[in-house]
């Protein structure tokens, strides 16, 4: 693991408890984040602009990501990214507001889908490869998947934090397959699995 090292993260807030810098310190990089506070508002923004937020307060772009379009609802409605990549994710959702179902396109063709059941989240891609996700619990999901490069199914759990967000995930004989820890202010921190292919799916 030689591409684990210390670092340090520093906060400075105002007198609202708002967070105003932050500061990344580590021997591969430095970095600081300087976040004003607008005048009208709480929000915090780089470059104190108010159009990086809507109306309801949803945020409209994500740095280095892309651009955020919201529902009426404020629900996300889609994600365009800024890259040369030309990809557009677009999410779909039920009467009470829950997300059925994600699409990513890329040049006006769709690559993706995930659609979401209750316990079943069905994933297909360009390919026409389909995985079958049941989830019992929160922490337990079996997955069937038509690529021959992959066994028929498998039992995965995965360990979550107070957060809900996965942290670590085991298979079925309790050996480790991934494992992600997360800064205080969001981002990943370490990500490390022996496969690439599952750290990328987790």
């Amino acid at each position: 693991m030689s591409s684990v090292e210390l670092y340090y993260q520093t906060y400075t807030y105002d007198t609202g408890n708002n967070l105003t810098t932050l500061s990344h310190q580590a021997n591969s990089s430095n970095w600081q984040q300087t976040l004003a506070i607008h005048p009208n508002s709480n929000r915090g923004t780089e470059n104190n602009s108010q159009n990086n937020f809507d109306a309801n307060g949803n945020l409209l772009n994500l740095d280095n990501i892309g651009n955020l379009d919201w529902h009426y609802n404020n629900t996300l409605n889609q994600l365009t990214k800024v890259d040369k990549s030309n990809t557009t994710q677009y999410s779909v959702y039920d009467y009470q507001g829950r997300r059925v179902r994600s699409v990513v396109e890329s040049n006006n063709q769709a690559q993706s889908q995930r659609d979401y059941l209750p316990l079943l989240d069905i994933s297909t891609n360009e390919a026409k490869q389909q995985s079958n996700t049941l989830h019992i619990g929160s922490h337990i999901l079996s997955e069937n998947n038509k690529d021959n490069t992959q066994s028929s199914n498998q039992t995965h759990y995965q360990l979550t934090s107070h957060l809900q967000s996965n942290t670590l995930e085991l298979n079925d004989k309790a050996q480790a397959l991934s494992y992600e820890h997360y800064y205080p202010y969001g981002g990943t921190a370490l990500i490390a699995g022996k496969d690439k292919t599952q750290v990328q799916q987790k």
